[in-house]
């Protein structure tokens, strides 16, 4: 059928090569967009934040001696929820990923579990993240939900039990096992953490242990 001259399917075809014009158009817009807002970060200031992970929780002391780290993350933050905004989400899990960790290093924990949860439920091989789930865990741990807050750290213990902060993990694990009764469990863990000469923020565990009824723990080596 023609009108005007011009077949209904050559026109349909036209306005349709127009509207993908457009959409590809907006879509390059955004992407510009997106770009842009990395580009705030500088290349030194991307190169750090590849280095950045939950297992500096604790370590990285930001309201004391840690203020550029603290400027840069809050940055960092900025410039990844702006992009994910402007992307509608569409974005690579592990960007979810890491912006949980920032959060977290922040201490803001809500939004640390949100980003977290958005990588779970996009990331169909998370359980192989061992720092992911470390970071979820410490989240459930800060809230009390103890029964995932354990999963999530058995988890990240199965896939690698060589994680650099095993130590932190066996510690809440020996500590929620304790609150739970389960002493046996709880002496477990507080052993394996005893006997492991890396840093543990918990400072007062030894103090902890001794609450264990009738149990005498090694001390932890120096």
């Amino acid at each position: 059928m023609k009108l005007c001259g011009v077949s209904l399917d050559a026109a349909a075809a036209r306005s349709l090569g127009a509207a993908g014009d457009e959409e590809k158009k907006m879509a390059a817009g955004k992407a510009n967009e997106i770009e842009l807002d990395f580009l705030k970060l500088t290349a030194q200031e991307r190169e750090s934040l590849v280095e950045i992970d939950s297992s500096l929780f604790g370590f990285q002391r930001l309201h004391e001696d840690g203020a550029r780290t603290k400027a840069l993350l809050l940055k960092a933050v900025s410039c990844y929820d702006s992009a994910i905004l402007k992307s509608e989400g569409k974005v690579e899990p592990e960007m979810f990923c890491q912006l949980g960790h920032f959060n977290l290093l922040l201490e803001d924990y809500p939004k640390a579990l949100s980003a977290y949860q958005r990588y779970y439920s996009l990331q169909t091989d998370y359980w192989k993240n061992a720092a992911f789930l470390y970071g979820l865990g410490l989240v459930y741990f800060h809230y009390n939900t103890f029964h995932w807050a354990i999963q999530a750290f058995q988890d990240g213990l199965y896939i690698d039990p060589s994680f650099s902060r095993a130590t932190e993990i066996h510690m809440r694990l020996g500590l929620m096992f304790k609150g739970n009764t389960n002493y046996k469990s709880s002496l477990k863990h507080f052993q394996l953490a005893l006997i492991d000469s890396n840093p543990c923020t918990l400072s007062k565990y030894v103090e902890l242990c001794d609450h264990l009824p009738e149990i005498e723990l090694p001390r932890r080596p120096h």
